[in-house]
C-alpha cells in the first residue's frame, strides 16, 4: 500500500496556518484590553497647569494730601464787600497712617521771657504768625483794607501805625496771644501815641514770646470797657475788653498794633505779618524802589489772580519813614487775606504800569521786589 507523504505546502496549511491564526487572535485580544479599561476607568494624568495671562496694572499716582493732620482754626474769610455770614471750613479727613507732626501752641501759666515758641500750625518758625484774630469767630475777623499799616488813606490821615477791625460798640476784644498786661486805662496822662487821648481807653499786653530776644507788645485801642488789670497774666483768646470809639476815632472799631523792642509809638511793625492766616490764605510782602534803591512812597499796588477768579486786592506802599519794616523782610507794603494761587502784581505810577508774576503759598509770606524806572 502506497502511503502518500504530505507535501511542504500541505504541512504549512494543515499545521502552521492554524497556529499563526491562533497567535494573531491572542495578540489582538491582549491589545484591546487597555482600550476597554480606559473607557471605563478614567486615567489619572499629571500635567503642568495652564498659566494665567500676564496682566500689567498701571497704578494711579499717589494722592497729594494738602490738608494738615492738625486742623487750623475753623474761622473762614468773609469778603467785606459781600458782608455775608461766615461759613466755617469743614474739617478735612486724611487717610495717612502716620500723620506728620505739626507745631502747636502751648499755653503756660509761668511765662518764660526768653522763650520763643514756634509759629502757629502750618507756618514757618522763621516767620512770626503768632497772633490769633483779636475778634471772636463770627464777628468781623478781617482787617480793614482802606487804611492799612503805613498808609494815609489818600493823604487824608497820618501814617497808620496799626490795623483796624470795624466792629460794633460792645464787641468782645480777645487777647491775640498769651502775655502779661502792662497797661490798662487811658492815655490822657501817659502818652502812648502821637499825642494825649489818642487811643482813649487801651490795653497793652507784653507777650510771653520774644522775637530774637526782643519783647513783643500788642496794643488794643479805642475800647469802651476794660476787663483786665495791670500785671494780670492772660491766655490767648481770653476776653480783655469791649470795643468802642474812645480817643481819636471816627466810629466804633478796634485799633490793633504790634510793637517790637519796647512799648513805643515809634516801634510798631505791620500786624499783617503777625496775624495767623485764614485756612489756605497767606500774605504778600514786597518792596517798591527806584533804581537808586530809594523806597517809593504811597505807590498804588494791585494784585490780580491768574489761575482762578478772585476778588480785587489792592494797597499802597508805606508813607515815608514814619513806620518800620519787618526786620527780616524789609518790606514797604503788605497785602493780607490773599488766597493761595498764581498772581500778577501791578504797580501803577500814573505813566507806566510795572508788572510781575508770583506764586502765593498758604500759611507763608510771599515776597516780591519791583524796581521802577527800568
Amino acid at each position: 500500500m502506497n502511503i502518500l507523504k504530505p507535501t511542504r505546502n500541505q504541512l504549512f496549511f494543515n499545521y502552521c496556518l492554524p497556529l499563526i491564526s491562533i497567535l494573531l487572535f491572542t495578540l489582538t485580544a491582549c491589545q484591546s484590553g487597555p482600550v476597554v479599561n480606559a473607557a471605563v476607568v478614567p486615567a489619572v494624568t499629571v500635567s503642568s497647569p495652564e498659566l494665567p495671562p500676564v496682566i500689567t496694572v498701571t497704578l494711579p499716582p499717589p494722592a497729594i494730601i494738602s490738608a494738615p493732620a492738625s486742623q487750623p482754626p475753623s474761622f473762614s474769610l468773609v469778603d467785606p464787600a459781600d458782608l455775608v455770614t461766615a461759613t466755617a471750613v469743614p474739617p478735612t479727613t486724611t487717610t495717612t497712617n502716620t500723620p506728620p507732626a505739626t507745631a502747636t501752641e502751648t499755653a503756660s501759666l509761668t511765662p518764660q521771657p526768653t522763650f520763643t515758641p514756634p509759629s502757629l500750625p502750618l507756618t514757618s518758625p522763621d516767620e512770626h504768625y503768632w497772633l490769633r484774630r483779636p475778634i471772636p469767630e463770627g464777628g468781623t475777623v478781617w482787617t480793614d483794607k482802606t487804611y492799612p499799616y503805613g498808609s494815609t488813606r489818600g493823604g487824608t490821615l497820618r501814617p497808620h501805625h496799626g490795623v483796624e477791625f470795624y466792629v460794633p460798640t460792645g464787641t468782645e476784644i480777645i487777647a491775640a496771644a498769651s502775655g502779661i498786661v502792662r497797661v490798662v486805662g487811658d492815655d490822657t496822662s501817659v502818652i502812648y501815641g502821637p499825642h494825649a487821648n489818642f487811643y482813649g481807653n487801651l490795653v497793652v499786653i507784653e507777650l510771653d514770646s520774644r522775637w530774637h530776644g526782643q519783647p513783643v507788645f500788642n496794643l488794643y485801642g479805642h475800647v469802651s470797657t476794660l476787663l483786665v488789670n495791670e500785671g494780670q497774666h492772660v491766655n490767648a483768646q481770653e476776653t480783655i475788653a469791649l470795643s468802642g470809639a474812645t480817643g481819636v476815632a471816627d466810629g466804633p472799631h478796634l485799633h490793633f498794633e504790634v510793637r517790637l523792642g519796647q512799648n513805643s509809638y515809634d516801634n510798631t511793625r505791620n500786624p499783617l505779618l503777625w496775624l495767623y492766616p485764614f485756612p489756605d490764605f497767606s500774605s504778600v510782602a514786597g518792596r517798591v524802589t527806584w533804581p537808586s534803591g530809594e523806597l517809593v512812597e504811597e505807590a498804588p499796588i494791585s494784585l490780580r489772580r491768574i489761575d482762578a477768579p478772585s476778588r480785587y486786592l489792592a494797597t499802597t506802599s508805606y508813607a515815608g519813614t514814619h513806620v518800620n519794616p519787618d526786620n527780616n523782610w524789609q518790606e514797604n507794603f503788605v497785602l493780607d487775606d490773599v488766597p493761595a494761587g498764581y498772581y500778577e502784581i501791578t504797580v501803577n505810577t500814573g505813566e507806566k504800569k510795572y508788572k510781575q508774576e508770583l506764586w502765593v503759598f498758604p500759611y507763608r509770606t510771599s515776597f516780591v521786589e519791583i524796581v521802577l524806572g527800568q
